[in-house]
């Protein structure tokens, strides 16, 4: 193994490990390696250049660990796969900790370790690296799902001794894609050959994905006596659970809290506990959410919201208060954090009987929805609020907007069923949501008949008008693209034409770059479009 050209990043709090473990991988040929202390230097570095390898401690001191550093740079899509991660750690159990997470290291190395044992286990990480290379280069922020398919059969067709990861990896790109049966086949034949958890996991996705959710929970609660500590397990079953049974769900991530307690399951946990009225709880998943981490690098508005929410049911008011202060700690002042304060601020003063501040923070945080852009979770804590106020109509505009952008985002449309059952009108959100789907679907039926009638241009009209105003729902841009590209075919090139084709596209790939309709309309472009056209990245 020639480590002369690589480059490495070393993490670690302490200065006098850092000065051991970079020795080490010099006496190993690794001469290029920068060093971090902190996390958001390390991720300030990886911003700015590529690495080849990372080393990173556990522990890195002030509330933070390795792990949670590694699930931020591969929730964030900053380290990519073609990157060795190697966790170096005194804790023993760290295993449990690194095979039940969602995101594992490529190995760790208990501490105390000597230079040659090091070079032994990146050898072997970088071996599986170059091996995987032909798949890794196309997964990242934008995958590329038919180079990547393609890769992995090559790579099964070799038979490697890395072939079951490959086939793990093809698994989760065709779930991914929405080729079910498919995938469902591939689990079972990786079954038939040997008792894997990713296997029965995944096979349980795509029961789900097929339709079929009551033998997905069967095999899902099977897999977990059989492997207690596989946290995919967990988190599927509990997807599951919570359409039909928010209870079961949250005794599942409970469960699943006792194999690893992640900042991420502490918040599902805290969410499913409010749903459930389980305030006590939801407080305590919260208040371990904003504590963990004293920098603050890991936190999220949300944790506070929960957090002021769950204390506010017990009519703990002033530790409600005390909760929406204290995101102005931890979070950069931008319009958005004023407003979710403002937000939040007008509930809890409600439940205080303080209408005069209640309505004045309402104030606030409507002037800030006027004049900023705002993100789904600020523009729902709006409308919470401004059903605690008695401005319903208000609150059905704001969450009508939302519906409409993101029709086909379930966990964004479970969120509007909950700000509905907060404010006692489940009925009435059902209602809206359902009034939404049929406007939506109305839209694009409008548009086809226009369109097949021979009035094209009106049925452009339409859909260009409904892709400008709801830059996030991508059925209506993928179909506002389709009529453009129907326009060029029958009407010939027409390079305005074709740029505005390419633009509601690409929207729609931001939107959902999973839609099922996206790879028609990209073929459809790809097809028309002429040399020197803006290419699509799908």
């Amino acid at each position: 193994m020639d480590l002369r050209e690589k480059f490495g990043l070393l993490i670690d709090d302490m200065p006098s490990m850092r000065t051991t473990v970079r020795m080490q991988l010099s006496t190993i040929g690794l001469e290029k390696c920068d060093q971090a202390s902190t996390v958001k230097e390390a991720i300030d570095k990886l911003n700015a250049k590529h690495y080849d390898l990372i080393v990173c401690d556990y522990n890195l001191g002030k509330g933070t660990d390795g792990q949670q550093f590694l699930e931020l740079v591969r929730r964030k899509h900053i380290l990519p796969m073609t990157t060795a991660f190697l966790m170096i750690t005194g804790e023993t159990g760290y295993q449990q900790v690194s095979t039940a997470a969602e995101y594992s290291p490529d190995d760790y190395l208990l501490k105390p370790f000597t230079a040659d044992t090091l070079g032994t286990r990146l050898g072997r990480i970088f071996d599986k690296k170059e091996a995987l290379q032909p798949v890794y280069k196309h997964l990242g922020a934008k995958v590329d799902y038919t180079s990547a398919l393609a890769a992995c059969d090559e790579l099964i067709a070799k038979k490697s001794r890395y072939t079951l990861e490959v086939l793990r990896i093809k698994g989760d790109l065709l779930l991914a894609k929405g080729r079910a049966t498919e995938a469902l086949a591939l689990y079972e034949s990786v079954l038939q050959e040997r008792a894997t958890p990713w296997a029965e996991v995944g096979k349980a996705l795509a029961l789900i994905a097929y339709g079929n959710p009551d033998e997905a929970r069967s095999l899902l609660e099977q897999a977990l006596v059989a492997y207690p500590n596989y946290l995919a397990a967990y988190d599927a079953l509990a997807d599951l659970l919570v359409k039909t049974d928010k209870f079961a769900a949250q005794q599942v991530v409970d469960q699943a809290l006792h194999v690893a307690s992640t900042t991420q399951r502490q918040r599902e946990l805290g969410a499913l506990a409010l749903a459930n009225k389980d305030y006590e709880r939801a407080e305590g998943a919260f208040r371990f959410a904003v504590e963990r981490d004293r920098t603050g690098f890991f936190k999220s508005h949300d944790d506070y919201a929960g957090l002021a929410r769950s204390c506010v049911e017990q009519d703990k008011v002033q530790d409600a208060l005390a909760a929406v202060k204290d995101m102005a700690t931890h979070f950069q002042r931008t319009p958005e954090l004023a407003a979710r304060q403002a937000a939040l601020e007008s509930q809890v003063y409600v439940r205080a009987g303080d209408e005069k501040n209640a309505k004045a923070a309402l104030l606030r945080a409507q002037a800030a929805q006027k004049s900023s852009k705002l993100d789904i979770n600020t523009m729902l804590e709006i409308a919470q609020a401004c059903f605690a106020n008695g401005q319903p109509d208000e609150a059905k505009k704001i969450i009508e907007d939302v519906a409409e952008n993101y029709q086909e985002d379930e966990k964004v449309l479970d969120s509007i069923r909950t700000v509905f059952e907060v404010a006692g009108l489940e009925d009435e959100g059902a209602l809206l949501l359902d009034d939404t789907k049929k406007r939506m679907i109305r839209l694009n039926n409008e548009a086809v008949a226009l369109a097949k009638s021979g009035e094209l241009d009106k049925a452009i009209m339409m859909l260009v008008e409904a892709a400008d105003r709801l830059p996030n729902n991508a059925q209506v841009a993928i179909n506002a693209a389709q009529a453009v590209l129907m326009r060029v075919q029958t009407g010939g090139v027409d390079m305005t034409q074709i740029t505005q084709a390419h633009r509601y596209i690409t929207q729609a790939i931001k939107a959902n770059p999973l839609h099922p309709k996206l790879d028609p309309v990209v073929a459809f472009y790809r097809k028309l479009a002429p040399p020197g056209a803006r290419p699509l990245e799908a």
